[in-house]
């Protein structure tokens, strides 16, 4: 178990995060598999686990469960690698799934642009040299992307980099500009005032502006735009038509600090 027939097979360092499939929960932990090796067989000992006191394994891991780990030990005469689950920080697993999933639709992105280039006859050989010369799709993307010295000096055919641009800005999400504002909004009109509440949040939709209930009187606004200035044109022009249409009530509004929104793996390049 664990054995690593011959020297020239990849192996993970020590402290180097993996991406592991639980195969097998045994009595004293539990043998995984590590898809960015070929599937090498390590242990992740049961005080691997969690820092607390385990009474029952299945209760933190499962089988078929795919987690980030961290190699902890190699054992180079008996072939065998042991990984740790508790010394990985939740930041240190959300990043390394986030690479994990990128360096995938890399790869697969790889494969359609040889198709499309009309290399399938050599696909194995490109994949190689994308390995020995950049060591990841992750690194031979942003390389072939800046069209840097790397690219350049690579020995992968240019109509093949070319081929790859093109796709990558083909399925390159559009990026949109977005900001949010509270909006604090009532009408001192007790006969018609909800009416009027409802003309003027209907007029300020009309704008392109996402509209959200907090609670009474608070509003969210919500504006995209191709550039920061058109999201806040947006909202501008909002704020001009419930001035110009609020008889009588109370109308005030103030910017939303958003969280930094998660790219996707695409605009992580």
């Amino acid at each position: 178990m664990n054995n690593i027939p011959s020297e020239a097979k990849r192996i993970p360092s020590i402290g180097e995060l993996v991406i592991a499939n639980i195969a097998k929960i045994a009595q004293f932990g539990a043998y995984c598999r590590l898809p960015e090796y070929n599937d090498l067989e390590v242990f992740l000992p049961i005080r691997e686990v969690s820092s607390g006191w385990i009474k029952n394994i299945h209760e933190f891991i499962h089988e078929g469960q795919k987690v980030v780990c961290k190699v902890v030990y190699y054992d180079r005469e008996r072939g065998s690698i042991d990984v740790s689950l508790k010394k990985v920080t939740a930041k240190e697993a959300k990043e390394k799934i986030g690479g994990y999933n990128l360096e995938k639709r890399l790869e697969a992105l790889f494969a359609q642009a040889v198709k499309v280039s009309k290399l399938q006859a050599t696909k194995e050989v490109m994949e190689g040299k994308v390995f020995s010369e950049f060591s990841s799709y992750t690194n031979m993307m942003r390389s072939v992307i800046d069209d840097d010295e790397a690219a350049q000096k690579s020995s992968l055919p240019k109509k093949l980099r070319s081929t790859l641009v093109k796709l990558y800005e083909a399925n390159k999400p559009e990026k949109k500009f977005i900001v949010s504002y509270i909006m604090t909004l009532s009408s001192y009109n007790t006969r018609t005032g909800a009416q009027e509440l409802r003309g003027i949040l209907s007029a300020v939709k009309e704008k392109g502006i996402d509209v959200r209930y907090i609670s009474a009187p608070k509003y969210r606004l919500i504006s995209q735009g191709e550039n920061y200035n058109q999201a806040e044109s947006k909202v501008k022009e909002a704020a001009e038509i419930v001035q110009s249409r609020l008889k009588k009530g109370v109308f005030a509004i103030e910017k939303e600090k958003l969280a930094k929104k998660k790219e996707s793996v695409m605009e992580a390049l």
